[in-house]
């Protein structure tokens, strides 16, 4: 999931890509797949790892757009930027490792025109999913201004079971996005302040600038799987010399933070990216063709499911029986509100209750002030299609009561969506039409139905619990007179206490959770039923 657009020689680096991508590997439901885990457990249909592979796999793609995105202008940042050199027409190789097993490779045209710059990417990668191997293969290409401003871009990426395209261009103020497959392409917009810049990498526009030793600065990145711009900030460390294709070569070191995950590149002395390495044994390095087109392993890589899941000190038996659990949190960052609703925290320590549903009768300023938000559509939650409202039709009564819709939504979705690791973006309307997924797609989609049946929601990820681990998982909230959660994957309402809500939101506020991947420690002190 990269758009790279280029402000000087230079790949991608697709680490950060990678990142998402880990998230989405590690929960895509964000990373192996939301935690089908107990589903599967219930349903004896399809293998734990299945689904935790899935959850992974969105995390690894919003990683993976990061990676392909362009880079905005800011005030504070990349306003500054000189472009030292016009960009060379280059041809270049990278693989792509995980904790040193090939998983892919990078191949990148950039061709220097007479009025325009052209480039054009390509990125195979096989991802392990607890045992089962999944294809990915993404495409960028677009044209750049003689500046290196972005002109026009065009992304897709294509897995097992899913498509996902994005392209767009620039008019005057303003970046025109389409996203969607043909024939269900949705129209956005996006306001600027400054023509975005191109760059394969935040490494290249931090290269450009010519950043001084130990300096820190702040990048805007626009991310097209989430179509959200966010801040990176890129610091510059001492140089170091080492062994790329053979040779001992002197580089500049890079490190990114974003959101606090760290990534670091490796670039040379004319600027080329030739070595990154990111979270969760994640690496790219600089190869002849030759070496790029080589084998990949299929099973050989690190199961992202098992590195990324939390270990439990005590087993939990039968956690939808307990109306309430205790848990220090060590590892939490800013970023994060853990405390509201169902959840209090303090001192690290969480204390998650069970909600109690209410009858249906609610505020009612409360709910129109809520509903102004959370009963809109919005990217990839098409809660206005008609598609969708016909299938909500299907489903619920006009008579029901709000708890009845939502019960009868969960229930529909947990029983009609085949639950099964996807690499993909989630999106309400091909979930729809596939009928497959992990616990994004079933998040999804699961808003959008709730929201065309008039109950506001919103998605929820975080973590779950199930045999003697906790996995990354996403699941939803919906609003009757208080916010109460719901997870279709597992058909609870309310959502068993062993959920921890760590973000809310929609999908961009879920790449909030890569800062903490691998950092998080859990101690159960009490468990209440």
């Amino acid at each position: 999931m990269s758009i790279n657009l280029y402000t000087k020689t230079n790949q991608n680096s697709y680490l950060l890509t990678f990142a998402y991508t880990t998230y989405i590997l590690c929960s895509n439901c964000y990373s192996k797949s939301m935690l089908y885990l107990r589903w599967l457990l219930s349903m004896q249909k399809i293998k734990w790892d299945i689904i935790w592979g899935i959850f992974i796999t969105f995390a690894f793609f919003i990683l993976l757009f990061i990676r392909l995105q362009f880079f905005q202008k800011n005030p504070d940042s990349v306003s500054t930027i000189q472009i030292i050199k016009s960009q060379k027409s280059q041809d270049t190789w990278m693989n792509i490792y995980q904790n040193g097993k090939k998983i892919g490779f990078v191949h990148r045209i950039f061709a220097n025109l007479e009025k325009k710059s052209h480039y054009n990417e390509t990125v195979f990668m096989k991802i392990n999913t607890m045992g089962v191997a999944q294809t990915l293969n993404i495409l960028t290409e677009g044209d750049l201004n003689h500046d290196m401003t972005l002109s026009s871009f065009n992304f897709n990426l294509n897995s097992n079971l899913f498509r996902f395209n994005a392209h767009g261009h620039v008019v005057k103020n303003k970046l025109i996005l389409f996203t969607g497959l043909p024939g269900a392409q949705e129209k956005s917009e996006i306001p600027l302040k400054d023509i975005p810049h191109i760059s394969g990498s935040i490494y290249d526009a931090a290269f450009c600038a010519d950043l001084d030793k130990n300096v820190t600065r702040s990048f805007s990145i626009f991310d097209p799987s989430t179509l959200s711009i966010r801040s990176i900030k890129v610091t510059r460390d001492a140089d170091e010399i080492i062994l790329i294709m053979g040779k001992r070569i002197l580089t500049k070191k890079y490190c990114a933070d974003f959101t606090g995950a760290k990534n670091c590149a490796w670039l040379n002395k004319d600027g080329d990216l030739v070595k990154e390495t990111g979270i969760l044994g994640l690496s790219m390095e600089k190869v002849s063709p030759q070496k790029a087109q080589e084998g990949i392993a299929d099973q050989g890589s690190v199961d992202f499911t098992q590195i990324s899941s939390i270990p439990s000190n005590v087993e939990i038996t039968e956690p939808e029986k307990l109306s309430k659990i205790k848990i220090k949190i060590d590892g939490i960052s800013d970023a994060l509100s853990l405390d509201s609703d169902r959840q209090n925290f303090h001192h690290n320590i969480l204390t998650i209750t069970k909600e109690n549903l209410l009858s249906s009768s609610t505020n009612n300023n409360l709910i129109k002030q809520i509903a102004i938000i959370f009963l809109k559509p919005a990217p990839f939650i098409q809660s206005d299609h008609p598609q969708i409202k016909a299938q909500v039709e299907k489903i619920i009564k006009p008579t029901d009561t709000d708890e009845q819709k939502a019960r009868k939504i969960i229930n529909w979705v947990y029983r009609n969506i085949e639950k099964k690791p996807v690499l993909s973006v989630p999106n309400a309307l091909e979930v729809l039409k596939n009928k497959v997924g992990d616990c994004n797609e079933h998040s999804v989609l699961t808003v959008a139905l709730l929201r065309a049946a008039g109950i506001p929601a919103q998605m929820e990820a975080g973590l779950v619990y199930l045999h003697g681990r906790f996995y990354w998982h996403a699941w939803n909230v919906f609003y009757l007179g208080k916010w109460i959660t719901a997870d279709a994957v597992f058909n609870q309402i309310p959502a068993d206490v062993t959920h921890i809500r760590l973000v809310r939101g929609d999908n961009g506020e879920q790449l909030n959770l890569m800062g903490v991947m691998g950092k998080i420690k859990l101690e159960v002190l009490e468990q209440t039923k």
